[in-house]
């Protein structure tokens, strides 16, 4: 008699405690309802003497319904969404979580509702944020591509398909995609610092002098000032700057060597060396796309990274890779 009295005083403390309770609370067994809280009637929008030997796996939607009977069936104890199939067409977000009890001496389970509809409104328009703020930066990166190319116009579409290429290499490297998002973005305004070059020295046909080859050169350094200004989801100051190092020391504008330099940057410096070759400048026909390759590959670890280098030829030799104009 004792032990049924210290059974009943704390099931009726169990009781008064899920009635003050904000979330929902059912006693089931495989879906059929035993015992709930108001709270929980109120989600499910059934009056509460309704609820007992009810099945609360038909309330929810169709695909809810197999996930919860997935969750049932597999014992989980870790939270998963749901939608609660409301009268008149109504829905609710909820998140559940269950676990197995004993109660009036047999072996259940007992699960935790809880509203979640404020909560994926708010993730709505974080996403509506994001999106937006993506949208204005994707306007930044094209405006600045489009800046380099009105100076540089003999050079027009060459950081387009600098940021093509460099795509490619990524992917047959097999990156994850926010790092090829990252060396697309890189890649579109890699030249960026050109806007401060003289566009004389850009645009002049035949040999230039070392003077004027120096100039060009601070457009790398030129790039990461403008950009560092800029706060970028990305390191994209960093890889702009970078962009013409080379794996034994010799490129600019601070001699990095190897590990030392970004793979962000080895990938676009790779992709530039391939476009600017096979392309016309004023200085110089096309050279073509072979002697672009055979740039590449003569110099692969001396001045290219090995994989950049492989991965590069292999999209043209392999798999077709041309540039377009578009």
């Amino acid at each position: 008699k004792k032990a049924e009295k210290e059974l009943e005083d704390s099931e009726n403390r169990f009781k008064r405690l899920s009635e003050s309770a904000e979330e929902g609370i059912i006693f089931h067994d495989q879906g059929i309802l035993l015992d709930a809280n108001q709270a929980a009637a109120k989600m499910m929008g059934v009056k509460l003497s309704d609820t007992i030997g009810m099945n609360a796996l038909d309330l929810l939607t169709p695909d809810s319904k197999k996930i919860a009977e997935e969750a049932i069936r597999m014992g989980y104890q870790q939270p998963y969404e749901v939608q609660i199939q409301k009268p008149k067409g109504k829905k609710l977000d909820v998140e559940i979580i269950g676990k197995q009890v004993y109660f009036n001496n047999r072996k259940v389970r007992v699960t935790v509702i809880r509203d979640i509809t404020k909560r994926k409104k708010a993730e709505i328009e974080l996403k509506k944020s994001y999106h937006k703020t993506e949208k204005a930066l994707n306007g930044t990166i094209k405006t600045l591509a489009t800046i380099v190319e009105t100076r540089d116009p003999y050079t027009s579409g060459h950081q387009k398909r600098v940021a093509k290429l460099a795509k490619a290499i990524s992917l047959e490297l097999g990156m994850d995609k926010d790092k090829i998002k990252t060396i697309h973005t890189a890649a579109l305004i890699h030249d960026i610092g050109k806007i401060n070059v003289p566009a004389s020295i850009l645009a002049k046909p035949g040999k230039i002098s070392d003077l004027e080859y120096n100039m060009i050169k601070t457009h790398s350094t030129e790039g990461y000032k403008i950009l560092k200004k800029i706060e970028f989801q990305w390191p994209l100051a960093k890889i702009v700057l970078q962009h013409h190092e080379r794996e034994n020391g010799s490129g600019f504008p601070e001699g990095l060597k190897n590990k030392k330099i970004m793979l962000e940057a080895k990938i676009i410096a790779v992709a530039d060396v391939v476009e600017a070759m096979s392309s016309h400048r004023p200085y110089r026909p096309a050279l073509g796309i072979d002697k672009a390759l055979g740039e590449i590959k003569k110099n692969k670890t001396k001045l290219y990274d090995p994989r950049v280098a492989d991965a590069c030829i292999g999209l043209f030799k392999n798999k077709g890779f041309r540039f377009t104009t578009k």
